[in-house]
């Protein structure tokens, strides 16, 4: 009897545990975020991008598993960007400031974003490669090339690890979260990464530094075709986390900073000696001075 109420126990507090994280403010935000992206229809337009996918690069050859990885890898990468921009502005408008003012902190909006973006890379994924694995007019008509459970569960582990870091950077560096100086910081980065990619002289191998934070991203891309995780692996996995966790610690101090410069009162009263003045957008509103001085004190700036 003591040990059923004993296991009762215990199931209520697992139970009243994960309420309490499935009530999370940060969780709370990314499933109406969600939500709302969905019944706006823009899901439709995700999907309809993965068909195009499907019918410009699988339906008439499969390939095998680096060709799939490879080629659903830079597609999704790209729908992460533009489905990413899409549902931060939608989330960021003027309508979200009365829900934002209900939050204990201005962070569980951020990390909200940041989950709402990053677990719908998932399904739309599983969509891509089902549609993969699927029928193609040319050999092999069923299928991809290759590909074994070890392979496809490494290869995803990577590819989603790539698509939810670029996710969570456009999260971040999204008006109004990132400074104008920050977004153009980010566009000099790209712009000096494509050149040094692109052009065989100096200056090109001068900025070759600029792929290093690559590295790691370019290690998950090709999990796929190696087939397998090692040490290196591993540790750019780990360092394809930490990308993630702290662009979403920046986006949280840069949303606290913003919030800070914002919070400037509209009318603020002083008085010494019933000297009274009103400072409102920066001006000073004589019907205000009249109101808070009967006497007819004048007031100077």
């Amino acid at each position: 009897m003591k040990s059923f109420e004993t296991q009762s126990v215990s199931a209520l507090n697992m139970s009243h545990a994960i309420r309490e994280f499935w009530r999370l403010p940060s969780l709370v935000v990314a499933r109406f975020t969600l939500a709302s992206y969905i019944r706006s229809g823009w899901i439709l337009g995700d999907i309809a991008i993965v068909w195009l996918l499907y019918a410009a690069f699988f339906f008439e050859f499969g390939g095998n598993v680096a060709y799939f990885f490879g080629t659903a890898g830079q597609g999704l990468s790209a729908l992460a960007i533009l489905g990413s921009i899409v549902m931060t502005q939608r989330a960021m408008s003027a309508r979200v400031y009365l829900p934002l003012s209900r939050l204990i902190s201005r962070s569980a909006y951020i990390r909200g974003l940041v989950i709402a973006t990053g677990v719908l890379r998932i399904p739309l994924y599983v969509m891509m490669m089902i549609l993969g694995m699927g029928y193609h007019t040319h050999a092999p008509s069923w299928g991809i090339q290759g590909a074994t459970v070890t392979n496809m569960l490494v290869g995803s582990v990577g590819l989603l690890a790539n698509c939810i870091a670029i996710s969570t950077l456009v999260v971040v560096f999204s008006t109004p979260i990132a400074t104008r100086i920050a977004r153009i910081a980010l566009l000099a980065w790209f712009a000096a990464v494509l050149y040094s990619n692109t052009s065989p002289d100096v200056l090109a191998s001068f900025l070759s530094i600029s792929r290093l934070p690559l590295i790691p991203m370019t290690t998950c891309f090709n999990f796929g075709a190696v087939g397998s995780i090692d040490w290196a692996g591993l540790v750019a996995l780990l360092v394809v986390v930490v990308y993630v966790v702290a662009l979403t610690r920046l986006g949280e101090y840069w949303r606290f900073v913003i919030a800070v410069m914002q919070i400037q009162p509209k009318a603020c009263i002083f008085s010494h000696s019933q000297l009274y003045y009103i400072r409102t957008n920066n001006t000073y509103s004589p019907a205000m001075m009249k109101r808070s001085n009967p006497e007819g004190i004048a007031a100077s700036r």
